[in-house]
Order: structure tokens, then sequence, then C-alpha cells
């Protein structure tokens, strides 16, 4: 009978033989023991490590069930309701100032009246209009501003000066000018427009709550023209006429006749000379 260790190499071992696979299974039973004596014990807290079955084969991303909103996003939303916030005030700001510019500029009715005030309020200084929205009215005269001074010399005399044509002042400066100024142009005329708006013309009182405000500002301008003309501040007072000129026809014979409206005399304050 051969042995196991008499068969060939490659054969295998006489399956006859008790002994032989008996020692063969111990031989086995020894080595698996050993070698699970010696590898390492697994660590829970450690995710085992994955090997990938092909090349170029990704590794799982554990996701956590439950995913944080990013600050980015909270700040974004934030960022998001501040614009629509001011997107909305926006909006009714400009429809205010919408409505109220209608009733600026639209012909006499009776909302406008009962938010006269109101919309005197909102619309001057700033937003003024000069022009009718449906019914526009071109000038038809001509007027010239003209102004006198009282001035206290040192020695304690008045002395009143004659007429002084502003408005002819500001003519001089515009024609011939490639780029007159706007002072020349509007200042002295849209001055007196507001003025005569606001302050009747038989006794010169005010009409409203922009009376004081007109007058102060046609003086200050008067003032400030004496200022420029070599005034100091012995200048006492101030008085100012409207010379108003209608626009005739072209075919007509005659020259339209002037008209003149004269106010008081004005006292200067410190203000006027700043």
């Amino acid at each position: 009978m051969q042995s196991p260790d008499d068969a060939a190499p490659g054969q295998p071992a006489d399956r006859s033989n008790p002994g032989s696979e008996a020692g063969a299974t111990a031989v086995g039973t020894s080595t698996a023991d050993t070698t699970a004596d010696r590898a390492p014990a697994p660590d829970p807290a450690r995710p085992p490590a994955w090997i990938p079955a092909q090349a170029g084969e990704r590794a799982p991303v554990d996701t956590p069930i439950e995913t944080a909103v990013p600050s980015d996003e909270r700040r974004s939303t934030a960022v998001r309701s501040i614009s629509a916030l001011f997107a909305v005030l926006a909006i009714l700001v400009t429809l205010v100032h919408v409505f109220f510019v209608f009733l600026h500029v639209a012909p006499g009715n009776a909302v406008s009246q009962d938010y006269r005030k109101q919309t005197g309020t909102w619309i001057y200084p700033y937003f003024e209009q000069n022009w009718a929205l449906f019914a526009p009215n071109p000038m038809s005269e001509n007027f010239r501003l003209q102004a006198q001074s009282r001035v206290r010399n040192a020695d304690g005399t008045v002395v009143e000066s004659g007429w002084t044509d502003l408005t002819g002042d500001d003519l001089d400066h515009i024609r011939g000018n490639l780029y007159p100024s706007k002072a020349d142009q509007n200042m002295i005329r849209r001055a007196w427009s507001s003025y005569a708006d606001a302050h009747d013309a038989k006794d010169e009182s005010a009409i409203g709550t922009r009376g004081p405000l007109t007058q102060r500002y046609l003086r200050r301008i008067v003032v400030h023209r004496f200022q420029d003309a070599g005034a100091n501040r012995g200048l006492e007072s101030v008085r100012i006429r409207v010379a108003t000129t209608p626009i005739g026809k072209p075919d007509a014979k005659t020259e339209p006749e002037t008209s003149y409206r004269t106010l008081g005399w004005w006292e200067t304050k410190p203000d006027d000379f700043r």
C-alpha cells in the first residue's frame, strides 16, 4: 500500500487511507487557527476598507441623513427678502409721486382742489412743473424785472439808486453766448413767476403758505445782484417793479403798451448777504 509520502507530485493522496485524510485535516485546522490568531480584530469605529472592483470605479460617498441649510443659502434668502421689501417701497413712492405730479399739472378739478396743500408740499421746490399737461399756455407777454436800492453811507446818509434793469443784464449775458448760463436764462423769470402766483396783485398779500418763501427768494436774488454791482452791507433795502409788455400781432400798427407793477421797499436781512 502506497503511503502519502510516496505519492507522486501532483497526484492526490490515497483516499483509502484514513490516517492520511485525518492528518491533512488536522494540518489544515491548525493552519487556519494560527492565521485567525494572528489577524487583528476589526475596529467597530472604523469603516471597512473598500477596494474598487474595477479600475476607475469611484468609491461611494456617505451622505448624512439630515443635511443643514448652508449659510450661503440662508444669506441669499435674506438678501432676496430685503430686495423685495425695497422694491415694494420704491413702487409705492413712485405711485405717490406720479399721483401728485398728475394733480399738479392736470386742469383744475375737485380732487386737485381738495389735495392742493398736500400737492404743493410734495411738488415744491424740487418737482415743480411749469407746463400744463392738457392745456399748454405759451407766453403771451414779456416782462422785465427792475430794482432799486437804498444804501447807507459811512457818514449816515442814505442814497437811493435809480432803476436797474436786471432782466436786461441777463439778456446781455445770453445774447452772443454759445453756452449761456441757466441762471441767466431762468432765475429771474422763475423767481418772479413764483412770487406772482403766490401773491395778490392788488395788495401784495400772500396766497397760501408759499408767499413768504417766494418773497425771501426774490429779495435775496436782488440783493446778490446789487452786491455784484459793488453794494456792500450798507445796503438797507430794495424795491422791485416789473414792466410787462404784451406780445402784439405781427401786423399790429401800434406798439403794445407797457404796464408796471411796483412793490414796496423790502428791508434786507443778514441771511440775504450769504
